[in-house]
């Protein structure tokens, strides 16, 4: 591949990931702006809000992947999406504090939530 094409696929992830975060980040702290004690009660995440954040975490997967998918193109659509979808799971997974205070199940419930984002998010784009 040129050196080129290997920086508009750097460029995609980049910006996939960074824009995925960002929406998370602003949701987060928007909800728990608006309503602390939805989004914790005795230091432990609600199960409401587990929940609303696996639902926000669909829409930011999808705009990570439409922003992937708009600086990408069609080219290398497939290795562009994976890379994605493996840097977000990669992510979620590592972050040890998270993933303990979500539970095994809303943990698995993002990791195909972050598969699905990507995809749509490609699709919308290329629509």
């Amino acid at each position: 591949m040129p050196i080129i094409t290997l920086s508009y696929i750097a460029l995609a992830l980049f910006l996939g990931y960074a824009v995925a975060v960002a929406l998370s980040m602003a949701a987060t702290f928007g909800i728990t702006a608006v309503s602390p004690n939805f989004v914790a009660k005795n230091n432990r995440i609600s199960r409401g809000y587990k929940y609303t954040q696996d639902a926000v975490w669909l829409v930011c997967a999808m705009a990570g992947g439409y922003v992937a998918s708009l600086v990408n193109g069609v080219d290398h659509r497939w290795l562009v999406g994976s890379g994605l979808v493996a840097i977000l799971v990669g992510v979620l997974w590592m972050n040890a504090w998270e993933m303990r205070q979500r539970g095994l199940g809303h943990q698995l419930v993002m990791s195909l939530v972050s598969a699905v984002g990507v995809a749509v998010g490609f699709v919308i784009h290329r629509r």
